[in-house]
């Protein structure tokens, strides 16, 4: 294997395909591997187009890659012997990876991303709905700040707590509780567009980032939305269950510029709502009220 320059190892992929694209992947920001090019004699290969965007150097040609490229360590993902015997007899045996060597630790590489990117969803996300949890709403909270202070925009931030559902629990079980919960996941989420956050902070509270919101009135329609949908019936396996949600709001910058002073506000005005009857909805802070559903 050649010595390390600038402390760094040197690579060059021979066989883009999707094994190139997973490397790149998984080194890309590794400061102990330099990707100094990527090979592969289909000018369309995906990775080659994934390489040419963060800058590393594009090869149709073996002996051109090679030539560019060393010292470096080849790593062949082709399954052609001969490209590995042309590589090595280019830059020492020591200096090459091919054949089932090199897919094995292809294989082995790429399932560690898998794990990874596994474990990050999981401490991201909610284990029983999928929706993001408590870190990742906080997180892109504070995303939806920076952007509205950059673009001088407004977002709007909803809390949502389920009336009945404990009665729910209660009477049908844990299981048909959780499955409950997991329908107004997704029936949350079809109320909002892409671009927003419907997150489970715990329980049966859940949160929504409505990013780009103009006046009060849009996130009006979305609240009445959620309302009306979480107030249909729902039918878990033969048990048909009813609840309804109380929702409150707050509107950056209108609440605050603060994450936690807009969920507080949002918060207070969702206690509003139970108190004022429950399925409806209230705006908190200095916004106006408007007529809602109750």
């Amino acid at each position: 294997m050649t010595e390390e320059t600038n402390n760094s190892q040197r690579v060059l992929v021979i066989g883009a395909g999707r094994g190139g694209s997973a490397l790149i992947e998984l080194f890309l920001d590794d400061p102990r591997i330099k990707i100094v090019g990527i090979m592969d004699a289909n000018p369309q290969a995906p990775a080659l187009t994934i390489a040419a965007e963060h800058g590393i150097p594009c090869f149709i040609g073996l002996a051109e890659a090679i030539e560019a490229c060393r010292p470096c360590l080849a790593f062949n993902l082709t399954n052609d012997d001969s490209v590995t015997a042309y590589a090595a007899a280019q830059l020492g045996s020591a200096n090459v990876l091919g054949g089932l060597q090199a897919h094995f630790l292809w294989s082995a590489l790429t399932r560690l991303k898998q794990t990874s990117e596994q474990m990050l969803f999981l401490a991201h996300h909610d284990t029983l709905t999928g929706l993001p949890n408590r870190m990742l709403f906080y997180d892109r909270l504070n995303q939806a700040m920076a952007r509205a202070r950059r673009e001088k925009g407004s977002f709007a931030v909803l809390f949502l707590d389920l009336d009945g559902f404990k009665l729910v629990n209660d009477t049908f079980g844990h299981d048909t509780g959780d499955a409950l919960l997991c329908e107004v996941a997704i029936r949350i989420k079809a109320c909002i567009r892409e671009s927003d956050t419907a997150a489970r902070m715990g329980g049966d509270e859940f949160m929504v980032i409505l990013n780009n919101v103009r006046s009060p009135a849009n996130t009006e329609s979305v609240a009445q939305k959620i309302v009306a949908t979480l107030a249909r019936p729902f039918d878990l396996d033969g048990k048909i269950c009813s609840i309804s949600v109380s929702i409150g709001i707050s509107i950056y910058t209108d609440n605050g510029e603060a994450a936690e002073q807009l969920v507080k506000i949002a918060d207070d005005a969702m206690y509003t709502a139970k108190n004022n009857g429950k399925n409806c909805y209230r705006f908190g802070g200095t916004v106006t009220p408007l007529h809602g559903i109750t």
